[in-house]
């Protein structure tokens, strides 16, 4: 029975990333990407969505991302990679431009 438990206590860390982990291209992405262009207007949205996500339907949630995540690329350079997740993209992004203007 102890060696059971182990294992599957092996198995599940091995399978669970670490929260803490961050994605390489992420990563290489955040520390080349210019967020200068970036409007307060669309700082602002991208705020609000990841204050609100969370109490939006899946759909709406789904959508909205997508557009943020178009209008915010269209804003930076250079754009992100596609296979990060909006989450990611909108937070780095808004992280950036904290640091970039010195409030954050």
């Amino acid at each position: 029975m102890h060696v059971k438990w182990a294992i599957s206590k092996r198995v599940r860390r091995r399978a669970a990333p670490s929260p803490d982990a961050v994605p390489p291209n992420l990563l290489a992405w955040a520390q080349v990407v210019d967020v200068s262009r970036l409007s307060d207007q669309i700082a602002k949205d991208a705020e609000e969505y990841l204050r609100d996500y969370r109490h939006m339907n899946a759909f709406a949630r789904h959508e909205l991302a997508l557009r943020m995540v178009s209008v915010v690329a269209a804003q930076v350079s250079p754009p992100p990679p596609p296979d990060l997740a909006p989450l990611d993209i909108l937070a780095t992004v808004l992280a950036l431009r904290r640091k970039q203007l010195g409030i954050g």
